[in-house]
């Protein structure tokens, strides 16, 4: 089966911190999702990022249930969810020392649990959990061979 979604990225380009215009609300992505349509396609659910401004990676197992209701109650569905594993979301490098390591699997287990919880809420049957090394491809290329080990040992 083929799904059509749209991508719920909090920093939509041109839009947020540092920009001419704020960022996009979810609740306005997840409406313009729901009421788009062409011919006679339209968008089955969203892929997401549990990241800010939109969703909070610490939310409690009911605020997490809620929003799964709102998705659902717009038609919708969840599919891939995005881990915050970049320094600047509270992860860290897959190919750092032993902190950033645990800051990086730390976003992954919370992020597994989030997803969860939405799969429980009947809202996410299908999807995978997104994750990066979360490290620049420039510093990769100082030792590919070792940082490719070491990314695939995190």
């Amino acid at each position: 089966m083929v799904y059509l979604h749209n991508s719920l990225w909090p920093g939509v380009v041109g839009k947020g911190e540092g920009a001419d215009e704020p960022a996009i609300s979810l609740e306005r992505m997840l409406a313009l999702t729901a009421d788009a349509e062409f011919g006679d396609a339209r968008f089955d659910g969203v892929d997401m990022n549990v990241m800010e401004p939109h969703l909070d990676i610490n939310a409690s197992e009911d605020e997490i249930r809620k929003f799964a209701d709102r998705v659902a109650g717009m038609g919708l569905s969840i599919g891939s969810v995005g881990a915050p594993v970049w320094p600047d979301a509270g992860g860290g490098s897959a190919m750092g020392g032993r902190e950033e390591k645990e800051r990086f699997l730390t976003s992954i287990r919370k992020t597994c649990e989030y997803a969860q919880v939405l799969n429980e809420q009947g809202v996410r049957s299908y999807g995978s959990i997104r994750i990066d090394s979360a490290d620049s491809p420039e510093r990769w290329a100082e030792v590919p061979a070792g940082y490719t080990i070491r990314i695939s040992e995190t």
